[in-house]
This record gives C-alpha cells, structure tokens and sequence, in this order.
C-alpha cells in the first residue's frame, strides 16, 4: 500500500503538532524536498544523522521523519566534503525525503514530555512554563435535517471539537430555517420567489481561530446548500501552551525511589542526579532533551525534583543550592522513544509500515 507524503504531513501537522508553536532559533518540517509523491513505508528516527540516513536509503525508504533537525542555522554553501553535504547529497541522489519536528513537537498539546510523563506512570498537571496562547472561536452552521451527520462527521479532521482529552465535541438543536430563492438562484430545497420553511440542525463547536478558514472550506464542501449560512464568533477562552509538565507522582516517593521507577520503566542501568537522595517529593517536572536550565522554573512553580536530559557542571550546582534535584535520564533516553510513539500512530493512521531506525547513543558510559 502507498500513501501519499502530503497527507503523512498534513497529519503530523494538523493532528500531532501544530506548527505555528516553534522557537525562532529552530528548523521544523521540510529538510530535504523528494520528486516523489508517494510512499510504501516511513522510516523515522531521532537525529538525521549519515547512518540513519544510509540505513533509510538502504532499507528503500522514500520518507525519513526524525525529530532534530538536519539543519538549525543558515547555510551559505554546500561541500559534500563535509557531513551534512554528504547527507545532502546522499538524500537528493536517492530521492529521500527528510521531515523533522523539534521544538513544534516539545510545545504540542501531547508532547514528548506527556509521552515521557505516562510511560513513567506519573499524570500531568500543567505546563511547567506557558510560552503561547491559542484563539479559539465558536462555529455555527445551519444544515437541512438529514444532512447533520456528514457535517458533524467532518469537524473533526477540520480541526474542531476538541476540549481537553475529548474530540468530535459539539452541539446541535432542530428549528426552522425561512429563506426565499432570488432570481439566477439554483436553490436545493424551494422554488425561486416563494418564502421556504425547512426542519434546519443548528450545529456549533469550537475551534481555533488559525484553522476557521479551512473548517468553513470543509464544511462547504460537503454542506448541500447553494448559500451556507454560518456564523463565528471569537471566544474568550484562549488556550496556553507551553514547556515542560508538572506531573503528580501518584504518592511521595524518595528520589532514590524515583530514579529505580526511571530505569525501570525506561531499561537504563544508571542516571545522573545532582543533589541527596533522602527527600521525598510527591510532584516533579519533566523537560526531555536538554532541559537542565529549567530548574529555575521549577524553584518558581515549588518544584523539588526535575526529570531532565544534559545535566550541566554550573546548573547542577546551582540547582542543588536552590533546593533542587536534578535526574539526568539523557537526551537520548528522553526522546527517542516518542519516535517509535510516533511510528505506530502512523502504522494506524495509514496503514503503512513504519520502522525506527536502529541509531546508538552518541554518548557511551564505560
């Protein structure tokens, strides 16, 4: 089976991350375009780096999706003397197509750290930092009984509806709709010149104000009348999005308890830790990747422990002083497995088959 890599995108990008969240620093999506259209499996991994792309090339993959970037800053001039011209060059020549979410993925609605946070069986509170907010408006359509359910049907995949953990919210009553047909009118109930009374369902749902256009193109799409009637109006319950969880450990747990749950859970036989081990805790933050920095938001928030990745000399200290514990899980450790999370959400969407590429940590313990 092939699936076209517009729709294995769009996917991503609508239903996964939302790619207006990002930092200014970084590179998501496209990294290396393909003249194909469509592929038979997906291959994805954390870091495009030249194995992971030589193993994509030599396994037949036409898709590669990893997590960082190809690139992070401009590029004034390519040399397939160096690795990322080699990697460049190895792409085009092959026609792989490279796709990467970094920072878009850490600031989704379900991020590496929900990931992270329900592998390790802790459940999320908040943000450990809110960095943005999301418009949402109210949409209302009025649609002839009997055409409601492909109107509902189709909220969904326009990006409406969602509250919270629930999808495919909305809300619809039964009235009477009047019209009257005016000349050069197709009408597809009535007759020009003649006032209409017609069984109407009006519908409405929430939706943020970003996908409002591609909502109303949707529903006309499949809406049977001639002239939609429709209304949106902005709403007053803006969304924040942000860095980080707080989660709720389930119970107060020592640090030292907390590090067997990691390794444990996640099949590491050490980590790293910055502080004493005696105190308990009954919340932490989670920031997956490089995150050690971040343990100043925790002293704010009233945070005590911090699960984290590339744990610095000066922030380990400085965290200790304040009161702060810090587990180094690793980069590697943290993310990685989001890709697989990924892969599968993938394998069920399509129905194509997806691998995570056998890539070892850059970073040995001896």
């Amino acid at each position: 089976m092939t699936v076209k890599i517009n729709s294995i995108i769009r996917f991503i990008e609508n239903k996964i991350c939302d790619t207006d969240r990002y930092y200014e620093w970084d590179n998501n999506g496209i990294q290396v375009d393909s003249l194909r259209c469509e592929v038979d499996k997906v291959a994805l991994a954390l870091d495009p780096t030249e194995q992971v792309i030589e193993s994509a090339v030599d396994g037949g993959y036409g898709l590669l999706i990893t997590h960082h970037p190809l690139f992070f800053g401009s590029i004034k001039s390519i040399s397939f003397s160096t690795s990322i011209g080699r990697k460049i060059l190895k792409a085009i020549k092959n026609d792989l197509a490279i796709y990467s979410y970094h920072t878009t993925l850490d600031l989704a609605d379900y991020s590496l750290n929900d990931f992270l946070a329900h592998k390790l069986g802790f459940e999320v509170i908040s943000n450990l930092e809110d960095t943005g907010e999301i418009p949402y408006c109210k949409f209302v359509v009025f649609v002839p009984k009997g055409y409601e359910g492909r109107i509902i049907n189709i909220l969904d995949s326009a990006g409406a509806g969602t509250i919270g953990n629930y999808t495919n919210c909305s809300f619809y009553t039964e009235g009477i709709g009047t019209f009257k047909p005016g000349e050069k009118t197709n009408p597809f109930i009535g007759k020009t010149g003649v006032l209409e009374e017609v069984n109407e369902f009006r519908i409405e749902t929430i939706v943020p104000k970003k996908n409002v256009p591609s909502l109303v193109n949707m529903v006309k799409s499949v809406h049977p009348y001639e002239e939609m009637a429709y209304d949106v109006y902005p709403l007053n319950i803006n969304k924040h999005y942000g860095l980080g969880r707080i989660v709720s450990l389930g119970g107060s747990y020592t640090v030292v308890q907390i590090i067997e749950i990691i390794k444990e859970k996640l099949n590491l036989q050490r980590v790293r830790v910055n502080h004493n081990t005696d105190f308990t805790v009954d919340k932490a933050a989670i920031v997956t990747g490089s995150g050690a920095s971040y343990w100043k938001a925790c002293k704010y928030r009233g945070v005590k422990l911090l699960i984290t990745g590339d744990m610095k000399h000066h922030d380990a200290i400085d965290a200790m002083e304040n009161g702060v514990a810090i587990i180094d899980v690793g980069h590697y450790e943290t993310e990685r497995i989001f890709m697989q999370y990924l892969g599968d959400m993938l394998q069920d969407e399509f129905d194509i088959d997806t691998t995570l590429i056998d890539e070892s940590n850059p970073i040995k313990f001896f």
